[in-house]
């Protein structure tokens, strides 16, 4: 990717390209999951300590704010390739799917309970994608950079 800008170095009216790497890039995109994943944590902690019935607003709001995280979650389970997705993304998505068809249960624990489940999917989501993006990163002993030699990671 090249961003163009106003100025080049000789000529201030001719664009100038600047090179936008995989690896700033890919440096960014982790900055963003990492903080998305905080924020599901956050939720995921928040559900799994409700010892006793939390009003019905505040219940509704987490189980909100689940359902959401569970769905972008999802999203990033299904890139996996079937074949190395870890056992537990796999069953994150089907149970995840299982909730979305059933909804919380009648009574007055199932809304409780959904919210429990829920949290305990985005957790099992998250685990998931750090599973196979460890597997990933032990595949990729080298560093590629244009134009030069590629680098041992011990020495980046």
């Amino acid at each position: 990717m090249h961003e163009h800008t106003s100025r080049a170095e000789n000529d201030p009216s001719t664009p100038a390209e600047t090179d936008l790497s995989a690896a700033l890039l890919l440096q960014a995109a982790m900055v963003l999951e990492e903080h998305a994943e905080a924020a599901t944590f956050t939720l995921i902690r928040q559900a799994l300590a409700i010892r006793q019935s939390p009003g019905v607003q505040e219940l509704a709001k987490l189980t909100d704010a689940l359902l959401t995280h569970c769905a972008i979650l999802a999203t990033g389970v299904e890139t996996i390739p079937a074949e190395k997705c870890p056992p537990r993304g796999a069953g994150a998505l089907r149970d995840w799917a299982q909730l979305r068809q059933d909804g919380p249960a009648d009574g007055p624990l199932g809304s409780w309970s959904y919210a429990r489940q829920l949290a305990l999917i985005a957790r099992n989501m998250i685990q998931a994608v750090h599973a196979y993006r460890t597997t990933i990163a032990a595949r990729a002993p080298y560093t590629s950079r244009p134009n030069l030699p590629s680098l041992v990671p011990s020495s980046q």
